[in-house]
């Protein structure tokens, strides 16, 4: 069984996604998971992926062409990505 905080981090991992998206992966509902994401972002794990002047704040990416951010022609979505620290946790939980 997978601990909850590496399923979390899991459904983030390899791409952007919104707290919404992240519910209907994880079969939660959002209010429920809000809780656990500001959580995870106050502990460093998780950070919004939104964009910073020309470029991206998730970096070079070979989703970028798919970011829904990327180009920052519409509004930020409120996209979820993975920090460092949240990289490592999940590394050594799998």
């Amino acid at each position: 069984m997978t601990a909850p905080l590496a399923a979390i981090l899991g459904a983030v991992a390899g791409e952007p996604r919104t707290p919404a998206e992240l519910a209907r992966t994880l079969g939660s509902s959002e209010a429920a998971l809000t809780g656990m994401l500001r959580t995870l972002q106050a502990g460093g794990y998780v950070q919004e992926a939104t964009p910073e002047g020309e470029g991206c704040a998730c970096g070079p990416c070979a989703l970028k062409s798919l970011c829904r951010n990327a180009n920052g022609e519409a509004a930020p979505l409120h996209l979820l990505r993975l920090t460092a620290r949240g990289e490592a946790y999940l590394k050594r939980a799998r």
